[in-house]
């Protein structure tokens, strides 16, 4: 027989789940359309292997939106490696799937490693999904692992987490 402890941290388990970022996640049909950016300015290094957009960004492809001050793309032998937008906050948001509502994320810094499959919100870091809220001044998600860590900042060190209630089941 489960516990009331047991089915709080299953539940608490899947509320993780459907804050899982939406990079991860994303409508297939997204990766499918053309991606379009807009800032007021431009910049590319070739040498550095950066490519950085400035200036009330924003980047759209399919259901991905994405607002920031600054967006900075990094390369590695020609393909992208990592992706920093950087906002008071930079805001993302995505369907994951046709059925759900948008994974949306806020954070002063949105840090993508595509490697290591690696999403780093850094600053008022918010993640918020089907009503479920993760506040933190740090949260870290590993997309291959499944794993997700937040914490506060060093004066408050403390997270914040909302769990809706379970809808009641309708009758027929």
């Amino acid at each position: 027989m489960s516990t009331s402890l047991d089915k709080s941290f299953t539940r608490l388990c899947a509320v993780l789940l459907l804050l899982l970022p939406a990079w991860a996640l994303a409508l297939a049909a997204d990766n499918d359309q053309p991606i379009r950016v807009e800032s007021d300015s431009a910049s590319r290094d070739d040498s550095k292997g950066i490519l950085t957009y400035t200036g009330t960004v924003v980047i759209d492809q399919g259901s991905l939106h994405i607002e920031a001050d600054k967006v900075t793309v990094y390369f590695a032998d020609g393909k992208v490696a990592r992706i920093v937008c950087e906002g008071e906050p930079a805001h993302y948001r995505q369907q994951p799937q046709p059925d759900k509502q948008p994974v949306t994320a806020d954070a002063r810094t949105i840090d993508y490693h595509m490697a290591e499959e690696l999403l780093v919100l850094t600053g008022a870091a918010r993640i918020e999904q089907q009503g479920s809220i993760l506040e933190g001044e740090h949260v870290t998600y590993d997309i291959t692992r499944e794993q997700i860590r937040a914490r506060g900042d060093e004066t408050n060190r403390r997270i914040r987490m909302v769990i809706p209630p379970e809808k009641a089941q309708e009758q027929p």
